[in-house]
Formats: C-alpha cells, structure tokens, sequence
C-alpha cells in the first residue's frame, strides 16, 4: 500500500486515493457543535480526571442540564487546537449552541446567578423522551436493533404482523 504525506495537514499519514483529513477548525466545530452543549473536559462525566472537569458536571447535574460531552485527553491535537480555537487556555470548556461559555469559573457565577438555565438546554426526563418517541407515530414497535437487523428472535414475529395490521 502507498503512503504519502498530504500538504495540507502534515500531521496525517494517508493512504493513497484516501479522503483528505478534514482542516482542524472544521473538525472542531463539528465537535463543539456536536449537542446543543457541549463540555469539553478531561475524562467522561462518568469518570471525571481532574477536579474542575468533575466540579463542572456536577454544577451541570445539579441544574439539570442537558449536555455533550469530549475527553480531551483522548485527542491531543483537539486539546490543543481548541485552545486557540476558542482562545481559552484552560479546560473545561462549555459551549452552546456552538458559541464558547466559558470554563468553570463563569459556569460557577451563572449557577449562582440563575442564568445556567436560561443558558443552557434543560435535560429531558425520561418520561418526556418516551411520550415523544411513543408519539412520533400512530403504531411504534420498540425493539432491539431495526427491522433490517433485529438483535432478537421474536422480530420475525412481530414485524409481520404490524405491517400487516398497519397497511392490509
């Protein structure tokens, strides 16, 4: 196979007849764009690495707000790109609606202040997410996989019938 170093992005290797790598900035504003807020912060919010990112999730828990997330830890050049990118040095970094917030200090006073809410997207509950799944059609059949690759036996069963119920 032929490898050769594209002009535009040295950092990448690429197989001959391969896609361009995507241009940093675009890659990072698909990634901060990625939700309606987006957290970038070292680790998972399951799993914070440091003591701003799990001081950041927990103000976000706590007012019940919705939000993305990406470790920055697992990608060196978003770490690093994002930073000037947004020209803010330190992490974590909220963003919404693709527009930088701030890091944990300004997330802080939006708490105290009240504004986190109004800033930020509301996290839905469970049983508002299924009303509207429920909703979106006369008849829904929950299952797991999709109709064109079902994780379950009883699919076989089931998918006949509701079409045959639905259109016949």
């Amino acid at each position: 196979m032929l490898w050769f170093l594209t002009l535009h992005s040295p950092s990448y290797l690429l197989p001959a007849g391969a896609a361009e790598v995507p241009d940093l900035n675009e890659r990072l504003k698909k990634l901060i764009n990625a939700g309606p807020c987006m957290l970038f912060m070292k680790g998972s919010p399951q799993e914070p690495r440091c003591g701003f990112s799990r001081q950041i999730v927990g103000l976000l828990k706590e007012h019940n707000i919705q939000f993305s997330s990406f470790d920055i830890l697992s990608d060196e050049e978003v770490r690093q790109g994002l930073k000037t990118f947004s020209n803010w040095p330190t992490y974590p970094q909220l963003y919404v609606n693709g527009e930088l917030v701030g890091g944990l200090d300004i997330v802080k006073e939006l708490a105290e202040s009240g504004e986190l809410e109004n800033t930020c997207p509301k996290a839905v509950s469970l049983e508002q997410r299924l009303k509207s799944a429920i909703n979106q059609s006369p008849v829904m059949l929950f299952m797991k996989g999709n109709k064109e690759a079902a994780r379950c036996g009883f699919r076989r069963l089931t998918i006949p019938h509701v079409v045959y119920w639905c259109f016949y």
